[in-house]
């Protein structure tokens, strides 16, 4: 579902086959062991708080808050002056150039989204009754 959702945008690159990704928690787990500031903690695990993430990313990325998640989603130079390059997965980069932050709602809503573009993708291919 995580890769139909990041293709389905259509000026999304195809990335290599060599590319490993990881299932990345938009809003992290340790932030809410931290925070305590999901109503719900089953959101942690909604099908909208989650994305493919290039492992790479996934690694230095993983606990962070989203305000510096960010960084790692776009890309950075570190202090020895070496390029670290970001996600190529268009959606997250768009989160992380409009949002200043993730929370609760937007995973609520961003799970709504998908479910209800997954059917109307069943729908409009014939797959549903």
């Amino acid at each position: 579902m995580l890769a139909w959702w990041a293709f389905l945008d259509e000026s999304q690159e195809l990335l290599a086959l060599e590319t490993v990704f990881e299932i990345e928690h938009i809003y992290a787990k340790s932030r809410q062991d931290k925070e305590k500031s999901l109503t719900n903690t089953k959101n942690l695990e909604a099908l909208g708080n989650k994305a493919m993430l290039e492992k790479r990313i996934n690694i230095r990325a993983s606990d962070y808050r989203f305000e510096d998640k960010k960084k790692y989603y776009n890309g950075y130079i570190n202090s020895r002056k070496q390029e670290k390059k970001g996600t190529k997965i268009n959606e997250l980069l768009s989160l992380a150039n409009t949002k200043d932050d993730f929370i609760e709602a937007d995973i609520i809503k961003r799970t709504n989204d998908m479910i209800e573009r997954f059917m109307q993708y069943i729908a409009d291919n014939g797959l549903a009754q």
